[in-house]
């Protein structure tokens, strides 16, 4: 029979070597309730239960899933084996909220931020109708996949011709090629934007610029 969330809270707090006041101060729940919990005399909302992992440490999912084990799993690897091969993050809607970083056409929402020991980044972004000559162009290491959420884009790339994207569809490309993307029909366009840099591709330039239909032309024929 799977332990209690509380039995479980109160292994991984003992091993953390937390007391139930430190406890309470990263949760706002009082002792005498966190007491309470840890002896199944009290019972546990959502609220409460993201609190508690978010202060332990460790996935709310593994405080539902009452799983003894997870003390052990938690701390008992070594720092860098964790890292390297258990690492599981969830990136929440309610707490990621409206936070966006705009860029001329777009305004992007890294999910799960930005992370530089992390080979892969993603990003909701949405893009404005904009002529392609008003867009900046951009080329960088490593690979990148956009799908297009809602609306249609068009999307500029070297050494092909422009692309329309429409609401389903999905791109790989490689990142070193100049490109833009851009919304079309008037309307913004959705994407996810999944960019995948490997683990030495941060060295590498990110380049910007903007092309006439002259000098884009020029690239093109060259």
């Amino acid at each position: 029979m799977p332990d209690s969330i509380g039995a479980v809270v109160r292994s991984i707090r003992k091993r953390r070597k937390m007391t139930l006041e430190r406890l309470s101060e990263l949760t706002g729940i009082s002792v005498s309730s966190l007491s309470r919990i840890e002896n199944t005399q009290l019972g546990l909302t959502i609220e409460k239960v993201d609190l508690l992992a978010k202060a332990l440490d460790i996935a709310p999912e593994d405080l539902v899933a009452r799983n003894p084990d997870v003390a052990d799993r938690t701390v008992a690897a070594p720092r860098g084996r964790a890292k390297e091969l258990r690492r599981l993050t969830v990136d929440r809607e309610r707490d990621r909220g409206s936070k966006a970083n705009a860029y001329r056409e777009l305004n992007v929402k890294y999910l799960f931020g930005q992370d530089s020991d992390r080979a892969l980044d993603c990003m909701q972004v949405t893009i404005d109708a904009i002529s392609v000559w008003d867009s900046e162009f951009v080329r960088h290491p490593g690979e990148k996949i956009i799908y297009v959420l809602r609306g249609d884009a068009v999307i500029y790339c070297e050494g092909h011709a422009p692309l329309i994207l429409e609401t389903g569809d999905a791109l790989f490309m490689d990142g070193h090629m100049w490109h833009s993307t851009v919304a079309v029909h008037g309307r913004p366009a959705e994407l996810l934007v999944t960019y995948y840099h490997g683990p030495e591709a941060r060295q590498g330039i990110f380049e910007a610029q903007v092309f006439t239909p002259q000098s884009w032309a020029a690239l093109q024929a060259s």
